[in-house]
């Protein structure tokens, strides 16, 4: 036997064949349909950004409107109408833009404004203004101003009684309420009207004078003295700022 021979015999003896099914498969590329992701031109995956993000913003502006609209928005209060309870800062009564307060306007959805209550309103002679005061009369009362005080007749108290206001007004105001331009000093507050104040009784354009200062002129008529609820926007209710003020604005105590 050659050696020719002998080495073709070993490497047929040799040699191992690989079944057909046992091949390993050559790894094939995933390829995506247009209009995937990758699919995708980037103006197309911009504009897609664009329409997200304006759908979150409509969500979020959306929102802040119901929130500020029904439950609750901040105020800034203005002028020196309700010092010292609002705007008296280091000891004085500011006269400009001073505190900041969260009005509450959810409360007078499900429920009516109370005496002792500070809203945010509307006057009705100038309905794009808006004013802070203290709520004194509700409907029904009669609310009588006798040698600089306040007194509330109504139903329950047909004799009247002496409104204790010493715990929001100070000395300079305290038993010292004067009468308007009208020097009207009875005012019958009709059904869904409110009578109200400043606690600046010496500085306060309120329902005294019809919610006009003495260049606007005098009230139109009886009715001008009162507020009807839906001019309230609602009732300050957190004071946020000045920070050494922050803290819930308290009702005042009545001892009737």
């Amino acid at each position: 036997m050659t050696d020719e021979s002998i080495q073709d015999i070993f490497k047929k003896n040799n040699k191992i064949e690989v079944p057909s099914e046992g091949k390993p498969e050559e790894p094939k590329l995933e390829t995506h349909k247009e209009g995937g992701e990758l699919g995708k031109t980037p103006h197309k995956r911009f504009a897609a950004l664009l329409i997200d993000l304006g759908l979150n913003l409509l969500i979020v502006f959306g929102l802040v409107f119901v929130i500020q609209s029904f439950i609750a928005s901040p105020f800034r209060v203005s002028g020196p109408s309700m010092c010292n309870t609002l705007n008296y800062i280091d000891e004085e009564c500011v006269q400009g833009y001073g505190d900041y307060v969260i009005v509450n306007k959810i409360g007078y959805l499900i429920g009516e404004p109370q005496r002792g209550d500070i809203v945010v309103f509307r006057p009705p002679h100038a309905e794009d203004q808006f004013y802070i005061k203290r709520i004194i009369g509700v409907p029904g009362d009669t609310v009588k101003i006798i040698n600089g005080k306040v007194y509330i007749y109504n139903d329950e108290y047909p004799t009247g009684y002496e409104l204790e206001e010493q715990e929001y007004l100070n000395e300079d105001n305290y038993g010292k309420t004067q009468l308007g331009n009208n020097r009207e000093d009875t005012f019958e507050v009709p059904d869904g009207k409110y009578f109200v104040l400043g606690d600046n009784r010496h500085n306060s354009t309120d329902a005294r004078n019809c919610f006009r200062d003495v260049y606007e002129g005098a009230c139109r008529g009886a009715e001008d003295y009162f507020l009807e609820k839906h001019y309230i926007e609602g009732k300050a209710w957190l004071m946020l700022w000045p920070i050494q003020h922050i803290g819930f604005l308290a009702d005042p105590a009545y001892a009737e």
